[in-house]
């Protein structure tokens, strides 16, 4: 005769003034872990917009974040002239709706997301 066994495994997770709360752990909060310092940083920190080897050549009219220096700087394109520009610490040129946003809203390069 065939006898089955059924375990149940009971996981839950407190969510609590924006803490993530695993019972038996530490309080998690993630979102708040990016706003502390690191060493290095967790995004670009140019003072001024650095020499890369973005072109406008064969772009349209528009702005195109440089991914060369990890999206921080941007630049606007009207034919072969162009306007180079940096976004201030902390945050990175977000193509998708056209703003310096929040370093953690950016993926540098890829191609659109919902986020």
């Amino acid at each position: 005769m065939l006898k089955s066994c059924v375990v149940i495994v009971s996981l839950y997770v407190l969510v609590e003034a924006g803490y993530h709360i695993i019972p038996g752990s530490l309080p998690y909060d993630g979102y708040h872990d990016l706003h502390l310092p690191h060493d290095p940083p967790l995004y670009p920190t140019y003072a001024s917009v650095p020499h890369t080897n973005f072109k406008c050549d064969d772009k349209p009219y528009g702005y195109y974040a440089d991914v060369d220096t990890g999206c921080q700087a941007y630049h606007i394109c009207n034919g072969k002239l162009i306007a180079s520009f940096l976004c201030t610490n902390g945050t990175l040129f977000n193509e998708q709706f056209q703003v310096c946003d929040q370093f953690y809203n950016v993926r540098c390069g890829s191609p659109y997301i919902d986020l």
